[in-house]
């Protein structure tokens, strides 16, 4: 038997070698017709009120979900911008029969999740919760109250992602795209800022709550453990009071493409590399017969890591750590583009790469096997999405809010594969319109406006999109050095001789940042040049400690106990060898450069620069400005902006008193409370 077994094994291999050889590999293989699905569908019913409802039942898991989704035209919100998003989590700050803290604590007692915004209510968790979840989600829609200390702390947290965003060259950029493409006054386009979200009232919070949570606007989507029999009859219980009413409507114009390339741009004085989008406004509604077209030429242009922008901009020319393109979908206007983040020295470099790209899409027709490898992984994508029971519910949930054919989705894979090589060029004729493309730039101006130039006049912008004058750009004033700013600055705080013969200081500090539950208290303490200690702590508990002494340092809190060696012990000890850092320079000055002077936010400043690090001297005082330094992260260098927002003397001699400090879209504030020296 055993020999038997071994034949037909031995037997079986050889066919399949056989078949191996025989087979050319040099063409690739004909792709199938494109299979037909059946989806998921879902139940549907309309209560009363206008609601309309669909419902994905799943049994196979005991949970459900419940999202309620408005359907609205967009709201310019103008000198009040932000009142849509704030009033949009005031819905869920609680209602008449559940203050925040007890609507929070009932959530986490039956661990499920709850969220508002301002254009949805979601809740979901157990099934055998059905009940209570379904209650929550009435009582905060029938009976919220918007209690004006909420308004308060969550008026506090957008002012400070408005601050931590301030110096962030993503947010910088999609504010300048919005506000170049679109214009200020659009839904589109208009910038939230710190004085539009100080004008905004708890009233304005409750009047958008009145005018547009209506049940005759009202989507309700229902995934889970649920039939559609008992959904129908819990909802129109709960919801019977729930009243329908006129909503206001907003019509706007179609956005124009300009007459001609525009190049726009917000100087970064301090950035290191450039933020980079180019691209048009185009008009593409929901089911329109282009989309999949587009979606093949986006894929193939930019879709991502196999696309021609990331094989050229990174894998060939070390430009970035990636390139992309994509298109939005709008029954009023979306954007075709294409974006990087590169170093300042290749900004104009990278700019004709991604033109050569978008002019080869325009031009040249793609290739059999970019077109099958694109189609693929789109064909994939949507697979995939199909394994969540949510796609059957948000694919009905499209049909009916943009009246699209009952059968769109199930066609998806059958139009996909009906695009053309002819249909991918036509495509990218029409949405990529290299002749009327909008090209912003957020970076340093100084070293890279000058190349802009040859793409089109360089228009600038401050960082909430509003139009600005041309920077002023470095220039040597006569007779300053990188000395005399130095010595200006020791001068400023009570001088080089006073610090250099302090032995002994002692500071206490509190850390604030956006999303922290509190503040961090730090400490430090320093005997130059050999003893050196920073503890950072949070309600009593120490989240880190370093010490140095004699050429030693330890470090223990929350991630443990260690001994620091070579670069960490070498950095701690420098720490410990002046009191400030700045006495370094002192000592040696050959690594230092005098850039010049500038103007920075208003201020006049001097600039020089210390290896990676970059610092700005007011003009006017000598003190210390901002500071920049370049270190990298794990998608290409980050910039650590360092702002010296005050100063204040103790016993003669002046300190920092404020420091803000941002790297990314991560910020910081650091209030220097105590200053003990002697």
């Amino acid at each position: 038997m055993r020999k038997l077994l071994y034949s037909i094994i031995g037997l079986f291999t050889a066919v399949t070698l056989t078949a191996q050889v025989t087979i050319d590999r040099t063409t690739a293989p004909e792709p199938t017709p494109a299979r037909s699905i059946e989806l998921g569908s879902a139940a549907q019913f309309e209560l009363k009120n206008g609601l309309k409802v669909f419902v994905v039942e799943n049994h196979k898991l005991p949970r459900i979900s419940m999202s309620l989704i408005l359907d609205r035209d967009p709201i310019v919100e103008g000198a009040k911008a932000g009142y849509v998003s704030i009033a949009g989590d005031m819905i869920g700050a609680g209602t008449t029969s559940r203050s925040k803290a007890v609507l929070d604590e009932e959530v986490d007692f039956m661990g499920a999740n709850f969220g508002t915004s301002a254009s949805s209510i979601r809740v979901g968790g157990l099934s055998k919760y059905t009940d209570q979840l379904v209650d929550i989600l009435s009582d905060v829609l029938l009976n919220p109250t918007f209690p004006q200390e909420e308004f308060d702390k969550l008026k506090a947290q957008m002012l400070s992602g408005l601050q931590a965003n301030a110096d962030d060259p993503d947010a910088i950029s999609g504010n300048l795209r919005g506000a170049t493409i679109y214009g200020l006054e659009h839904p589109f386009g208009e910038v939230m800022t710190e004085a539009s979200v100080e004008a905004i009232t708890v009233e304005d919070c409750k009047s958008y709550f009145d005018a547009y949570f209506r049940p005759n606007i009202a989507y309700m989507v229902i995934i889970g453990d649920i039939t559609a029999k008992d959904a129908q009859k819990k909802l129109k219980k709960a919801l019977k009071k729930w009243a329908p009413a006129d909503v206001p409507n907003h019509e706007y114009a179609k956005t124009e493409v300009p007459t001609a390339q525009r190049v726009v741009m917000v100087d970064k004085p301090s950035a290191v590399q450039s933020v980079v989008w180019l691209g048009n406004v185009i008009d593409l509604p929901h089911g329109h017969a282009d989309i999949e077209p587009l979606r093949v030429a986006n894929q193939i242009l930019g879709g991502g890591m196999s696309g021609r922008l990331f094989t050229n901009l990174r894998e060939d020319k070390a430009f970035t750590y990636g390139a992309y393109s994509n298109f939005g979908v709008s029954e009023l206007n979306a954007t075709f583009g294409a974006s990087a983040k590169v170093r300042n020295e290749v900004t104009d470099s990278a700019i004709t790469e991604f033109l050569n790209e978008i002019v080869r899409m325009r031009t040249a027709s793609v290739s059999a096997d970019d077109l099958v490898a694109a189609k693929a992984s789109l064909s994939g994508s949507f697979g995939r999405s199909l394994e969540s029971p949510a796609s059957a519910a948000n694919f009905a949930l499209n049909i009916a809010r943009y009246d699209l054919p009952a059968d769109y989705y199930n066609n998806y894979l059958a139009r996909l594969d009906a695009v053309t090589a002819e249909d991918v060029l036509r495509v990218s004729n029409q949405y990529m319109d290299a002749d009327h493309l909008t090209i912003t730039v957020v970076g340093k101006a100084q070293d890279v406006a000058g190349k802009l130039n040859a793409f089109g006049a360089v228009e600038y912008f401050d960082a909430n999109g509003a139009s600005t004058d041309a920077p002023t750009f470095l220039f040597t004033p006569e007779g300053v050095t990188k000395e005399t700013v130095v010595n200006a600055f020791f001068n400023a705080i009570g001088g080089a001789e006073a610090f250099q013969n302090i032995k002994e200081l002692e500071q206490e500090m509190s850390l604030v940042a956006p999303g922290m539950p509190g503040a961090v208290g730090m400490y430090t303490k320093k005997i130059v040049p050999s003893y050196y200690v920073t503890e950072q702590s949070m309600q009593g508990m120490t989240l880190m400690k370093v010490e140095y002494k004699d050429g030693q340092a330890n470090s223990s809190g929350m991630r443990g106990n260690a001994t620091l060696e070579g670069e960490e012990l070498a950095s701690t000890a420098k720490e410990a060898k002046y009191v400030i850092s700045e006495l370094e320079w002192l000592e040696d000055m050959s690594g230092i450069t005098f850039d010049g002077q500038t103007l920075m936010g208003g201020k006049d400043v001097y600039q020089i620069t210390d290896g990676d690090a970059v610092h700005y001297f007011d003009v006017a005082t000598g003190l210390l400005h901002m500071s920049t330094e370049t270190t990298e992260g794990p998608e290409g260098d980050v910039t650590v902006t360092t702002v010296y927002d005050s100063w204040q003397e103790v016993n003669g001699l002046t300190f920092v008193k404020t420091i803000s400090q941002s790297a990314g879209p991560q910020s910081f504030t650091v209030t220097v409370d105590k200053v003990t020296w002697k």
